[in-house]
Order: structure tokens, then sequence, then C-alpha cells
């Protein structure tokens, strides 16, 4: 399993997660990575962070956090991923792995090749996806929180 994140600045850090990622790991991740990556996108702090509402997510410890880091959280309904735009990312990660013609052996060379097909993805397709926020939540709203294209 592998945590990442982009903005329209550009593509953020990729990381491995060993293991099940409970409250307590999410909270590091946003330590370690999402606090430093918002920092550096979004110097003045006018960013704003989103997740997929996963139980970890909203844990309690996780939640504490973001508050008390002041980190501003794109709120959205449970059981919608229509709007995350990182799915297509890992969808094309997917394909990508899935037309290697030489398959990782282990852990590591699938790690090595998760990231460097994470680095080849190309700026205008981050760009589209962002671009294409306000149209996701306006499909999720006509179609009254069901499902829709994205």
């Amino acid at each position: 399993m592998f945590w990442g994140c982009f903005s329209a600045h550009g593509l953020g850090p990729i990381v491995p997660l060993a293991g099940s990622v409970t409250g307590s790991v999410y909270r590091e991740i946003i330590q370690k990575q999402v606090l430093p990556t918002m920092k550096h996108f979004f110097p003045h702090g006018d960013g704003w962070f989103q997740d997929d509402n996963a139980p970890p997510h909203r844990s309690k410890i996780a939640i504490e956090f973001q508050e008390e880091k002041s980190l501003r959280t794109l709120s959205w309904p449970a059981q919608s991923p229509d709007l995350n735009p990182i799915e297509n990312l890992w969808d094309e990660i997917k394909r990508s792995l899935k037309n290697e013609k030489r398959k990782p052996k282990n852990l590591n060379e699938l790690e090595r090749l998760v990231k460097k097909t994470w680095r080849s993805i190309p700026q205008d397709k981050i760009k589209r996806l962002v671009e294409s926020m306000p149209r996701r939540v306006q499909a999720v709203i006509d179609a009254n929180g069901g499902p829709t294209k994205y």
C-alpha cells in the first residue's frame, strides 16, 4: 500500500506503507508528509487538503491533530470516491504496472517501479485532475449524492 498526494503545483511524495493504517499511522503521515508538502506547495497557507474518509482518516487522533495544526481540510460526503481525483492516478499506476514487460519479483522492485511510475505522471494530467474538481462536485450535487461519470 502507498500514500501519495498531488496539487496543481505538482506531485507530492509517494510513501510505501507497511502493515495496517490506523489513526496513529495516519497522524504520522499527516505530520511527516502532509504538513511539509502543504507548506511547500502552499507557503501562504491557502491550500486545502483532501483525503477519502477512510476510517483512519476520520479517527479522533487524526482529526484532533489536523485541527491542532490548523490543516484546512475539504469536507465531503462519506462513501463518495467520485470526488477524489487521486483515484485516477492510482488507476494509472495500476495500468502501468500491468503493462510492464518485466514484472517486479519482490517488494523492493515493486516499490521502485511504483515510485518511477509516480514520478512519470505528466504535469498536464495533474492539472486537468485539479481543474476537474468543480465538475466532480457539481456532478455529485446533480446526482443527489448518487453515482457520476467520475
